[in-house]
């Protein structure tokens, strides 16, 4: 395998790629935003019983950090902090209409970067390459395997 780079610096330099171009793109649509806090909207829209410490440990982030960035979210009336009803020591965080249309809005904005990321790409391609990323998920595990794993 001489001259084959390694997997890491492959997907670390694809993964800049996209996000700089989505960077440029909420800059160009005026989208004061970064895209982790889009990733905190879309995991905050998928489960209504998320607080805080449940992004912390999906983003493998301090929970200070996310502290700090959802307030920042919060402040922009993107997402409201709602007593749990079971425990009330708990607070969950809920998408408010504005965060949900800023959310579709910057969803729509990466599928158009994605598009312009594999114009050229032909579909057979495309299929290889998403079985690829698959076995290299299906041979690494999950990522709660390694959340889990105490001797990391």
């Amino acid at each position: 395998m001489a001259g084959i780079k390694p997997l890491g610096y492959i997907l670390g330099l694809s993964l800049k790629v996209f996000l700089n171009q989505v960077a440029i793109e909420f800059r160009n649509r005026e989208i004061e935003l970064t895209f982790e806090q889009f990733v905190m909207l879309r995991l905050i829209d998928s489960n209504s019983d998320l607080i805080q410490q449940d992004i912390a440990n999906h983003l493998q982030k301090d929970k200070s950090l996310i502290v700090r960035q959802m307030n920042g979210l919060i402040e922009k009336q993107y997402v409201v902090r709602q007593t749990n009803r079971d425990d009330k020591r708990k607070k969950n965080l809920l998408l408010t209409p504005k965060g949900t249309e800023m959310m579709n809005r910057i969803t729509e904005l990466t599928f158009e970067v994605s598009n312009k990321l594999l114009a050229g790409v032909d579909t057979n391609d495309y299929e290889v390459f998403l079985r690829v990323l698959n076995k290299i998920k299906e041979n690494g595990g999950s990522v709660e395997e390694f959340l889990n794993d105490k001797s990391n």
